[in-house]
């Protein structure tokens, strides 16, 4: 299986964590995943938006979906779309002049687990951690003392990965 990024945990049927790769990791609030990524958003991300105030045109890069193919479903796809980026800098349309998030708290899953990413295997949900290249508040060179992986896959527990 391919993935782009670092296996850091594995999460068993019965939630229990298995930690792969210790690494440490707390945001510093640098907005550089709001300035380089192509946000993608599913149709939960956009209903909380829209109760927001904020309308598809506003938001959305195009009001057409793409497919892409599911990691937690076999031979399924998930319907997605992604977030405009303002004109001239390239950043996400919610960022605001102080660098920070117009709808931190209803902001899109993909933003609320970045830098993370979950995948289902055939036995478990595999945690994975993008580069240090697109995240500099990742380390990925840490000792077990130092470690927050577990409290961190914990975190990742909140959120609902499989529809």
């Amino acid at each position: 299986m391919n993935h782009s990024g670092t296996i850091i945990a594995k999460i068993k049927d019965d939630n229990k964590i298995e930690v792969v790769r210790d690494i440490f990791f707390e945001c510093n609030n640098c907005a550089l995943c709001c300035k380089i990524n192509e946000i993608p958003v599913i149709e939960k991300d956009i209903t909380r938006i829209l109760d927001h105030g904020y309308e598809l045109d506003q938001f959305l890069k195009e009001l057409s979906p793409v497919l892409i193919r599911s990691h937690q479903k076999k031979d399924s796809f998930i319907k997605a779309y992604f977030l405009k980026k303002k004109p001239f800098v390239k950043e996400c349309v919610f960022l605001d002049e102080d660098e920070k998030c117009k709808i931190h708290k209803y902001k899109p899953l993909s933003c609320s687990i970045y830098p993370f990413a979950v995948r289902k295997d055939d036995e478990s949900l595999l945690v994975i951690v993008h580069p240090k290249s697109v995240c500099a508040s990742i380390d990925t060179d840490v000792n077990k003392e130092k470690s927050n992986t577990k409290k961190t896959v914990e975190n990742l527990l909140s959120f609902e990965f499989l529809e």
